[in-house]
């Protein structure tokens, strides 16, 4: 007579491999957990250098007077970053800047908005208005450029995030 020998468990090849592949399991999923935390982290120092670029930048705007300097230092409370700011007076010339433009700027002159030729269409405007011509001054204005830098650490040394501006020397 035959004896039907009935299977009542797992062999230890079965359990080895069951346990291989939780453990790869295991092991992929606390991997992306540290690098969603890595990443956060990121995110988190740079939503700050972005926080405090625009808290400089109001700084420098609500100054009465601006003139051409430079500055750096610590940012207290932020331990690790540091600012710098640089303010320089400039001319712009409009003129070469609308040249700069796309396909059809290359192709024709550009018109003289503020009033430095005959035909200008900002002197047609005040014409209408009453007045008798505008502005002289040949597309070029003063202005000043802006730079704020905000250097703060990461996990690979430091960063940095520049915001730029400009702003008429005339406000």
């Amino acid at each position: 007579m035959k004896k039907n020998k009935l299977r009542q468990g797992f062999t230890l090849i079965e359990i080895s491999i069951a346990l291989a592949i939780a453990a790869s399991a295991i092991v992929f999923t606390f991997s992306l957990i540290s690098k969603g935390l890595s990443l956060q982290r990121q995110a988190i120092t740079l939503t700050n250098a972005v926080f405090l670029a625009k808290i400089k930048m109001a700084q420098i705007d609500a100054s009465p007077k601006l003139e051409t300097t430079s500055s750096k230092g610590e940012i207290p409370g932020y331990e690790g970053y540091r600012y710098e700011t640089e303010i320089k007076e400039e001319e712009l010339d409009l003129l070469k800047l609308a040249e700069q433009g796309g396909d059809k700027a290359k192709k024709s002159n550009p018109d003289d908005l503020l009033g430095s030729n005959t035909n200008s269409k900002m002197d047609e405007l005040l014409k209408k208005r009453g007045k008798s011509s505008g502005s002289k001054t040949g597309g070029v204005i003063k202005i000043f450029r802006i730079k704020v830098t905000i250097f703060f650490p990461s996990g690979y040394g430091e960063k940095a995030y520049t915001a730029e501006t400009i702003k008429s020397s005339t406000f």
